[in-house]
């Protein structure tokens, strides 16, 4: 029979039992807005390993058998998480007006992102330490931007955050949307527009004016109202004339920093990896925001950074971001070579190209891993490719 330990309190207190056992414990969803939900975990604990099922409480038979853990998990429809070993990171689809998202690590009410099935969450929140080698915290947000490739509607918000810092791998740009292969992303505004103004302040306050005379005509069309022809066009580009376009080709990195305003531009997708916040100032856009009821420009601009020609990013060598919050390595390996990491944390791998191996996991292109404070820290590639590496600091 499985132990019961009944009730823990802080659940990762129940890794200092051996064996196999069984736990409650009281997870809080603030993230979604919910009551608290009580989580049964199904354990088998050794030195070699840490293997746990977790199911809602009300889902766990009253008595347990005695069978191995796999035949309890055939039994519960419910996957078996290898807690020092990679867990595969299940992509979640969010459907956009300008294409869509895919998302690995997301935690909120538009979408909870799971380890196989099983919310993130679930599990963070019941080994915190064990895991991540902190206290509980959302992990690093990886999300996949695959905008349309048609122009206007497959261009993201013109936005800035408060606090989000974000890194952008270009992963594909679209032919038809780029025929030349060099895509675009709206970033930062544009130096010969602010030449025109004296100062800074001149400079926003005609930038505000444009923004609000093309909002006018944007809420006009979205309500079913109808404008003068080519008016929409006309305006839209003197909003877009403060702005500045920047060329981007396949591999092509991107560095966002709170506050420097930005939108990835139609048919160009990438990878990216960002701080877990969850906060936007909308800008600007050239459809109808569903989201809100309202553009964020007036509150923002006070704090928009309104500098011209910056740099898209600052990547020495194979680091890709190197934030306070986190470092992003992008490994360019040949097949038979390996990359040791020595850090005591958790990491996040995405394999953006050929086949790479930890442990005894085989990681394909497109995949993503959550790789446990516990995992072994040698990746091994199979087949040449390319990959990227996130590790909190």
């Amino acid at each position: 029979m499985y132990k019961s330990l009944g009730l823990m309190e802080t659940p990762e207190d129940a890794l200092d039992e051996s064996g196999t056992f069984t736990f409650d414990y009281i997870h809080h969803q603030e993230y979604l807005g919910q009551a608290p939900a009580k989580i049964a975990a199904i354990c088998e604990n050794s030195s070699e390993n840490t293997r746990v099922i977790l199911v809602p409480k009300a889902r766990l038979p009253r008595v347990l058998s005695d069978d191995p853990l796999e035949a309890v998990a055939a039994q519960l429809s419910a996957p078996i998480l290898s807690l020092k070993s990679p867990l595969l990171l299940s992509p979640l689809t969010i459907t956009k007006p300008w294409g869509e998202e895919i998302w690995y690590t997301g935690i909120e009410k538009r979408g909870i992102c799971s380890f196989s099935g099983i919310p993130i969450p679930w599990l963070l929140d019941c080994f915190p330490n064990f895991l991540t080698g902190n206290d509980y915290k959302p992990p690093i947000l990886l999300k996949l931007l695959k905008p349309s490739p048609s122009s206007i509607k497959g261009d993201l918000y013109f936005e800035a955050h408060a606090e989000k810092k974000e890194v952008y791998v270009v992963t594909e740009i679209n032919p038809k949307a780029w025929p030349d292969g060099v895509g675009r992303i709206r970033f930062g505004f544009n130096s010969k527009k602010r030449e025109q103004f004296e100062s800074t302040e001149a400079f926003r306050e005609a930038y505000l004016n444009a923004v609000e005379k093309y909002r006018r005509v944007r809420v006009l069309i979205d309500t079913g109202g109808k404008v003068e022809a080519n008016l929409e066009n006309k305006l839209r580009k003197e909003m877009e004339s403060f702005t500045e376009l920047r060329e981007l080709e396949l591999g092509d990195v991107v560095q966002i920093l709170p506050m420097t305003p930005h939108s990835l531009q139609h048919g160009v997708s990438v990878i990216e990896f960002q701080t877990p916040h969850y906060e936007r100032y909308i800008l600007s856009f050239a459809q109808k925001v569903l989201t809100q009821s309202h553009w964020d420009t007036v509150t923002a601009a006070s704090k928009l950074n309104f500098a011209t020609d910056i740099p898209l990013s600052s990547n020495v060598s194979d680091v890709i971001a190197n934030f306070d919050e986190f470092i992003v390595k992008r490994l360019e390996m040949k097949t038979g070579e390996f990359f040791n990491w020595t850090d005591q944390r958790y990491a996040i791998l995405f394999c953006i190209r050929g086949r790479m191996q930890v442990s005894d996991t085989y990681i394909f292109q497109s995949e993503a891993y959550f790789l446990p404070r516990e995992c072994p820290k040698t990746l091994k590639c199979l087949s040449k490719g390319i990959s990227l590496l996130a590790i909190p600091k």
